[in-house]
């Protein structure tokens, strides 16, 4: 989708539209503008990314590893560089140096290592599912010590650490431990199912989200008090992470999963309470209006065994536990989070391989990364927080560390459409730092052979307003298209016009038929049958018009047999619908045909404006009434001539001393000529004396004529 103006003449205002509705290209100059995310997110961005403001960025080359398993539930780095990567290979724990992975540890009975967590001093902690113990990890050897064992507790499901302990998220039972000195101690009950995401802020604090709920608290390691900071409508806090006086949180709303007997916390309060406050709720974009703001697709393969489908939200939650949305998922939800110390946010998402950023400094959305694995489920920062990203995928393990900003970044527009052949103008593009932009053109919908090479504007030049500009090299065609290089790290590209002017194509008129204005069936039997048939006729034709231009219509007529033709006046105002009502009473009866002139002139200038034509076929003008002569009577029977000059005889009615209109017929039982015997069959039994007989005829025009006369039943 792309945003195309018209002018006029060259400087004159453009006004905006829509292409992808309705094109139109009825003016002399055209334009294409493209300039936000939706128009931008029509091409194929690669190694760059579209922000929701409308900015095309280049984005990071990144370097992948592929690991054992299919999904990754865990991930950690170490100060060497060294990342550890909680998988569900049977409980292992894997490290990754260089290009590989090693397994380093197994936890026996695990079925995946859910939680990794790092200790100030550099101890390495884990946790598993399903399991109920704290591990420290000796790097060096690959040993696990259980170093505490929760009662109670099923899956460590979340774990992080303050200078003093080590807290634990668990489940079943929603409860947060605190690990110091190999004992563990309970520190809040939930009263939720689990606590799936913990973290420690730089006040000390240890802030913790759960699950069926998706309720956040926040704990005071000091006091031991902990409060409850933000309830939403979803049912998992997925990832926290700390941001700016507080924490940012992926709050979703995942789909039930079937459990045979079993029903969430959710479902349970929806049943008895359904009016009940449920938290806070996401405001959702609509479709396509920004990143991560798809259509969804209910029939959609959510991946591996035990996945499920949602939506999600990010939300900031300040120490004063004020809510602030940061962005929304409409098909999908969030996994990770990790903040760059700037205030910009990174979330991972679980389909569509992709990496949400929310920039600090403008609150514009983009998709950082998009990957070929179905799902990111870990991010990090691999070395000091905002210098390089790192992260895992899910439905193919794969792990991902960013080498830098993008080398080759470049961007691909759509294909534009001209509608008809077009020599192109100028491309204008705003910008700031180095980049290259180059045009192709061709007449083919597809790209391919035929098209021209890419080719630089010539006589590029700085514009008003921060823009510049050159004259497009690609030779004329029906289609366009443009594409970007980005040569600096902070290139930033944020609007760009093409000018073109279309091939013109007149609009085509077809079918002229006339036709009365209305019409009467029976006639002869109706009241009005006194009264002159309506002399109005109703031109009508069709049209095509290709390139939509405002079109014009002349309306003229001639008679058959005769050489010129005759203007009809149709007002003082330009004809522009496709029917015209015409009086007829001023042109004597016979033969003729309509022609129509469609014209684009107010559309284009005198060079470009082009006119079609139609003729209809011969067509009767007949407002005069049929002739009814030699009106005889012997009763019962009746007899009369009618004759018309024009049009065919079609119907007979009777009245007999003003009774009913009946309908009558003809000597042959027929009304198909221009002269017919009228046959009228009175009722029998009527008194002796004077009567009297009407009749009334009506030829195929619709004209209607009447005579009586009386007659002596003895």
């Amino acid at each position: 989708m792309h945003t195309l103006r018209r002018a006029l003449v060259a400087g004159a205002t453009v006004t905006a539209f829509a292409v992808a509705v309705s094109p139109s290209f009825a003016v002399v100059t055209s334009t294409w503008t493209v300039e936000t995310y939706q128009q931008f997110d029509q091409g194929d961005a690669t190694s760059a990314f579209i922000t929701s403001l409308g900015e095309l960025k280049p984005g990071w080359d990144t370097k992948r590893t592929a690991l054992e398993g299919n999904g990754v539930w865990s991930a950690l780095r170490l100060a060497d560089g060294t990342v550890l990567i909680g998988s569900d290979v049977d409980g292992a724990i894997f490290k990754v140096t260089g290009d590989g992975a090693k397994q380093l540890a197994k936890i026996d009975g695990a079925i995946a290592v859910v939680a990794l967590t790092q200790a100030p001093d550099g101890t390495v902690y884990a946790g598993a599912m399903p399991g109920d113990d704290v591990w420290k990890l000796d790097v060096g050897s690959g040993k696990l010590t259980a170093v505490a064992t929760l009662p109670g507790v099923e899956t460590v499901w979340s774990l992080t650490t303050t200078a003093d302990a080590v807290w634990a998220g668990t489940g079943p039972d929603g409860k947060l431990f605190r690990v110091a000195k190999g004992a563990a101690k309970e520190a809040f009950a939930t009263e939720d199912k689990r606590v799936t995401a913990v973290a420690a802020t730089p006040d000390g604090a240890v802030w913790l989200g759960t699950s069926e709920r998706a309720l956040v608290f926040r704990h005071d390691p000091k006091s031991g008090q902990t409060r409850a900071m933000a309830d939403f409508a979803g049912n998992e806090i997925s990832a926290i992470a700390p941001l700016r006086g507080g924490v940012v949180v992926a709050a979703n709303e995942l789909s039930e999963m079937p459990v045979l007997g079993a029903k969430s916390a959710n479902v349970v309060a929806d049943a008895e309470k359904p009016g009940a406050p449920k938290g806070e709720a996401p405001k959702m974009p609509d479709a396509g209006s920004q990143p991560g703001a798809d259509k969804d697709t209910p029939n959609a393969e959510v991946g591996r065994k035990g996945a499920r489908k949602g939506k999600g939200a990010l939300y900031r939650v300040g120490d004063d536990a004020r809510l602030e949305q940061l962005h929304a998922l409409t098909a999908t939800y969030f996994t990770s989070i990790a903040v760059d110390p700037d205030g910009s946010v990174y979330a991972g998402a679980a389909d569509k391989g992709r990496v949400y950023l929310v920039a600090a400094e403008d609150d514009s959305v983009a998709t950082a990364f998009d990957v070929d694995e179905r799902a990111v489920s870990q991010l990090f920062w691999d070395g000091a927080p905002g210098k390089q990203l790192a992260f895992a995928t899910d439905d193919g393990a794969a792990l991902y560390r960013v080498t830098g900003k993008a080398s080759k970044a470049k961007y691909v527009s759509e294909v534009y459409d001209a509608k008809a052949t077009a020599r192109f103008g100028r491309l204008t593009w705003k910008a700031s730092g180095k980049l290259t932009i180059e045009t192709r053109s061709g007449n083919t919908a597809k790209p391919g052979p035929g098209w021209s090479e890419w080719q630089a504007p010539g006589a590029i030049g700085k514009l008003g307003g921060g823009a510049a500009g050159g004259k497009i090299a690609s030779p004329p065609g029906r289609y366009v298209q443009f594409r970007v290089a980005f040569n600096a790290d902070d290139a930033v590209l944020r609007q760009v016009t093409t000018y073109f002017v279309p091939q013109n194509e007149a609009t085509e008129v077809k079918d002229v038929t006339i036709e009365p204005a209305s019409t009467e069936s029976t006639p002869t039997l109706k009241d009005a049958a006194a009264r002159p048939r309506s002399p109005v006729m109703r031109i009508k034709w069709k049209t095509e018009n290709p390139d939509g231009d405002d079109t014009t219509y002349t309306l003229a007529v001639r008679k058959d047999g005769e050489a010129e033709w005759r203007p009809l006046t149709t007002g003082k105002a330009p004809l522009t619908a496709t029917s015209w009502e015409w009086n007829t009473e001023a042109l004597a009866d016979g033969w003729y045909r309509v022609r129509v002139t469609g014209s684009d002139a107010a559309a284009n200038s005198p060079d470009r404006a082009l006119t079609s034509t139609a003729t209809s076929v011969l067509f009767a003008i007949d407002n005069t009434r049929p002739m009814i002569e030699d009106l005889r009577v012997q009763y019962p029977k009746a007899t009369a001539k009618a004759t018309d000059a024009l049009g065919v005889i079609t119907e007979l009615a009777f009245s007999v001393d003003d009774g009913p209109w009946q309908l009558g017929t003809t000597g042959d039982g027929i009304f198909d000529d221009l002269a017919e015997t009228l046959v009228v069959d009175m009722p029998a039994g009527l008194a002796k004396g004077n009567h009297t007989l009407a009749i009334r005829v009506a030829d195929q025009h619709g004209n209607v004529a009447s005579t009586s006369t009386t007659f002596v039943v003895k």
